[in-house]
């Protein structure tokens, strides 16, 4: 990791400044072979830590490129734990481009996505869940996601699975110990002990792995998809929603033929909203596919807003709907309550249970603000907004339930009284499943993974 890499740090475009950054051991001769005094005289060295104003010069031929103001982060007191040099020049695309190209020709080569943050993460400036919370604040969009992000990259997340990876080490040691020294007459720690504390550890993990779905609403916005027979309203409630036609909205029923996915804003969160095409018996052949992903969208949403058309009579598809969403996640909303009532809300609750009927028109946007409300009510739980530490990422739980799965099959064995060597094969996969969420125990393809989703410069 001695080289040096570089990328433009601001996103593409014209704008008051652009951050032009650099990092690796010989970061700091680049610079000097680029950065002059304000009247255009090399310079020898640059403090660290301070800013600098001056020029940036093309050495080929002596020409000023421009004017910026150049940072020196000396290694280890670094965001890479490197020397970082960050030079923030005008807004300008081709200006920026133009360092940056200077820095590239002069002993540096284009970073890939993510590197600057995996190299902070290699030199232990920061654990891998951390590297993570970088992505998710660089994406935050809302206020819920952007707290969340700035909890785990403070080390929330990273404090409680170093201090449930310590205590689980502890227990090994001492079942280990017993191992090794069987006859040496040493006092350690009793089975019962051992089990007591695996037991508080493995109730941890799982109210962590229950936190799961409030940290990803908060991260990615909660899911909820509009559901109901064609014609029923689901497009037009969606361009109500989100105030614009985005929706083809028409007579003809089947008109929409695909999901269609749109966020919207509520509050301090945004929603995931699908559109979806609508459900009926004997569906011709182009409907089918559509259908297929409605189904699907209704297993994954976290919410169901079923929709159903007061002013038609309630048919055979309409029961179909009801089976299709009924052990799901969802509100009842009745719809076009502008045009003359077909049936009541009596003939709707024999068909299905909810405790929530909304009525609402569309078309006329009446209703909405209370449909809003209960939207936001059901996806977000508000009531665990005062949860300190929470996991966001289908990676974390699906380490924490292993974890959780190891723990119980070493709690059996301590508990069947079979033998340490026994006991210790499943406590050391849990532990691992542990050091994996904070990069403890992490293989390569991981990190390429993890750190490719980022952008460069970052």
């Amino acid at each position: 990791m001695s080289e040096v890499i570089a990328a433009i740090a601001t996103p593409t475009g014209e704008g008051g400044i652009s951050i032009i950054r650099f990092s690796g051991l010989d970061s700091l001769s680049v610079a000097l072979k680029l950065f002059c005094s304000p009247n255009g005289k090399p310079l020898e060295s640059l403090s660290p830590h301070k800013t600098h104003f001056g020029s940036i010069y093309d050495p080929t031929t002596r020409t000023c490129v421009d004017e910026v103001i150049l940072t020196w982060f000396k290694a280890p007191k670094s965001y890479t734990g490197e020397d970082v040099i960050e030079i923030s020049a005008h807004g300008g695309i081709f200006v920026s481009s133009r360092i940056l190209g200077l820095v590239l020709d002069h002993g540096a080569r284009l970073a890939e996505p993510g590197e600057f943050t995996r190299r902070a993460f290699m030199n232990s400036r920061i654990d891998l869940s951390q590297a993570e919370a970088v992505a998710d604040l660089i994406s935050a969009a809302s206020d819920k996601a952007l707290q969340a992000a700035i909890m785990q990259l403070k080390g929330g997340l990273s404090k409680k699975i170093t201090r449930l990876y310590n205590r689980l080490l502890f227990v090994l040691s001492q079942i280990e110990a017993a191992i090794d020294f069987p006859e040496e007459g040493l006092d350690f720690q009793k089975r019962e002990t051992s089990i007591s504390e695996l037991k508080q550890v493995h109730e941890e993990i799982s109210d962590l792995i229950n936190t799961y779905k409030e940290g990803k609403i908060s991260r990615e916005g909660a899911s909820v998809s509009l559901v109901g027979k064609p014609n029923v309203g689901k497009s037009s409630l969606l361009n109500a929603l989100l105030k614009e036609d985005r929706a083809i909205v028409t007579p003809l029923p089947g008109t929409t033929r695909d999901t269609l996915e749109e966020k919207i804003r509520i509050k301090d969160s945004h929603i995931n909203i699908i559109d979806s095409a609508g459900l009926r018996n004997h569906p011709e052949i182009i409907e089918q596919e559509g259908i297929r992903r409605t189904r699907s969208a209704i297993e994954n949403s976290d919410l169901n807003l079923v929709i159903f058309d007061r002013s038609q009579p309630l048919d055979e598809n309409d029961d179909l709907i009801c089976n299709e969403v009924h052990n799901k996640p969802k509100l009842i909303i009745i719809n076009k309550c502008d045009l003359q009532e077909r049936w009541s809300i009596e003939d709707l609750k024999k068909k299905i249970k909810s405790n929530i009927f909304l009525i609402i028109s569309a078309k006329e946007q009446s209703g909405l603000d209370s449909l809003i409300d209960a939207i936001y009510s059901r996806t977000i739980n508000q009531e665990k907004d005062g949860q300190s530490v929470f996991i966001s990422r289908e990676r974390h739980r699906l380490n924490l339930v292993q974890a959780s799965a190891s723990l119980e099959k070493t709690l059996a064995s301590l508990g069947s009284q079979l033998s340490e060597e026994f006991v210790a094969i499943d406590l050391i996969v849990a532990i691992n499943h542990l050091a994996i969420i904070i990069g403890k125990s992490v293989e390569g393809e991981l990190l390429d993974q993890i750190f490719n989703s980022f952008c460069i410069g970052k």
